[in-house]
């Protein structure tokens, strides 16, 4: 059986950045990518958006999502759908007026838990029938300090700037934990004071927090692995799989994927953006692709620190990359 993984992201609209923020996206696009023969194929499309989306220029993109025996969890900025795999049959869609900009949704412990990422909150819900058990506000805040809970914010097309730009969720024994942009770092949700910080001193994004070999991976969009300690919530190291190579290829580094000794690592096609801080990154090498690089799938062996293969995506199928998951079925 040849190995595959769905990538989960969107298509960049023709004139997304003029349109304005919240606007960027026109397609939500799941992807399967065959390893053995570099193929890419479509899987999902999302073109229209409903009413659970602003009616003009609605943001469509897959963000990242889960796979949880045979059932696909998968968000858009204002929906969690639920599929049942290999046939992708639509089960069921979650969706509340206290999302927008989902980034992420993960099964943990039995409970749904999803980033609402332009609210700044982690939203736990009941998986059988996606009803809210909790809110919890990634800076220990009151969930509603500075928005209104009776305003629906799936109609919003932006809320930036956000205060803490919840990416990802992962759990440390019984804690919650959450990435988060502005403060680069992971922030245990049971105990804010209690923190990873991942930035080491520079101006990045964080985005993925997954475990490794008893190890805590993240991701940041500059192309750094971080790895963490869980118990003394310290940095043990980092990796930057084209350090030593004269080019690199430019892009948005989130997505993270690891089936034993290999990194799947997700590079998005960069877009224009008034936050030029997150992207001084590109100031600080030699770059091989230009602005106009097609978004790539870099497979990284960790033992070796060796990249085995580049992936690039066809023009048009997938601009963003927010998840990378297994497709175990032929």
């Amino acid at each position: 059986m040849s190995k595959k993984l769905m990538l989960s992201g969107g298509c960049l609209r023709p004139n997304g950045f003029e349109l304005g923020e919240g606007k960027y996206y026109g397609k939500a696009s799941l992807v399967l990518l065959d390893l053995e023969s570099g193929e890419f194929s479509q899987l999902l499309t999302k073109t229209e958006g409903g009413e659970n989306y602003p009616d003009e220029h609605p943001n469509l993109q897959f963000t990242a999502g889960c796979v949880d025996g045979d059932k696909l969890w998968l968000p858009t900025d204002t929906e969690v759908h639920c599929y049942q795999l290999p046939e992708l049959t639509l089960l069921s869609v979650y969706s509340h007026p206290c999302f927008h900009n989902i980034h992420s949704v993960h099964v943990l412990d039995g409970d749904l838990v999803v980033t609402s990422t332009g609210l700044d909150n982690v939203v736990v819900m009941d998986i059988t029938n996606g009803e809210i058990k909790s809110i919890l506000n990634t800076e220990g805040k009151d969930p509603w300090h500075r928005f209104d809970k009776n305003v629906d914010y799936r109609l919003v097309h932006s809320t930036r700037p956000h205060d803490s730009h919840p990416n990802f969720v992962f759990k440390i024994g019984h804690d919650l934990w959450a990435t988060r942009c502005p403060q680069e770092d992971a922030v245990n949700l049971n105990k804010p004071t209690e923190i990873i910080d991942i930035s080491l001193g520079g101006e990045v994004s964080v985005h993925d927090g997954i475990w490794w070999d008893n190890k805590i991976v993240f991701t940041r969009v500059d192309g750094y692995l971080v790895f963490s300690d869980p118990k003394s919530k310290k940095t043990l190291d980092t990796f930057d799989p084209f350090g030593g190579a004269l080019n690199r290829p430019m892009g948005w580094c989130r997505g993270l994927h690891i089936d034993g000794d290999i990194f799947y690592i997700g590079y998005s096609k960069l877009r224009k953006t008034n936050l030029k801080s997150k992207i001084k990154f590109l100031t600080k090498g030699n770059f091989k692709y230009s602005s106009g690089n097609n978004s790539l799938i870099v497979a990284l062996n960790i033992r070796t620190k060796k990249v085995e293969k580049i992936y690039s995506t066809p023009e048009g199928l997938i601009d963003a990359i927010y998840g990378i998951l297994p497709f175990n079925y032929d």
